[in-house]
């Protein structure tokens, strides 16, 4: 699911939100703020076991797992303005920056057999999806500042990307191929943000 975490482990415990389930599904990687401030926190899928990723007096947030489930990538603005990270699942370790753009966020991690990550950087004045290879650092982009594009999210077999687009007036959902092929539009009337794909 997506939303909140389970609520009886975390209630009366600050807010929490952004929550993703690792790929075996035995954990969820969320945001909290119990601490005073918003940090990522793991735990087991029972509640159990809460363990705090981050320590920066910054907000990091939007966690998302490798396929493996031995990483999460996230979104903070440490730098000074948003950038993604990547971070053990275990902790232990200070986050390594992958995206140099001057805005970026909304990471989404490929499931297997792919090893990218996609999320929203602003290129020049308009957000456009970028791709990023974790095996050889290279970066491509699949939209090309038609519209503000945003929110990217991969299917669960990592071959298409879901995500927002105001390319056509309205914020819309659209899809695209991973090679940046085979743009749809999905929906049609009112505003509409944030998509994701049945599981």
């Amino acid at each position: 699911y997506q939303g909140t975490p389970p609520e009886t482990p975390l209630k009366g415990r600050g807010q929490n939100w952004l929550s993703s389930w690792s790929p075996d599904g035995t954990r969820i990687a969320f945001t909290s703020n119990r601490d005073g401030n918003a940090e990522l926190y793991v735990m087991n899928r029972d509640g159990s076991n809460v363990r705090r990723l981050t320590n920066h007096p910054s907000i990091d947030t939007t966690p998302t797992w490798s396929p493996g489930g031995n990483e999460i990538a996230f979104t903070s603005d440490r730098s000074g303005r948003p950038q993604i990270y990547l971070i053990p699942a275990d902790g232990g370790v200070a986050p390594r920056r992958i995206s140099n753009e001057s805005w970026a966020d909304r990471a989404t991690w490929a499931p297997a057999p792919y090893n990218e990550i996609a999320y929203s950087a602003l290129i020049g004045s308009t957000n456009n999806i970028r791709i990023y290879d974790v095996a050889s650092g290279e970066r491509r982009q699949i939209t090309f500042g038609e519209g503000s594009n945003e929110s990217p999210v991969f299917s669960p077999n990592g071959r298409h990307i879901a995500f927002m687009s105001t390319r056509r007036g309205r914020s819309h959902i659209f899809t695209i191929g991973r090679d940046g092929k085979n743009l749809r539009q999905i929906t049609t009337s009112g505003n509409n943000y944030t998509p994701d794909w049945s599981r």
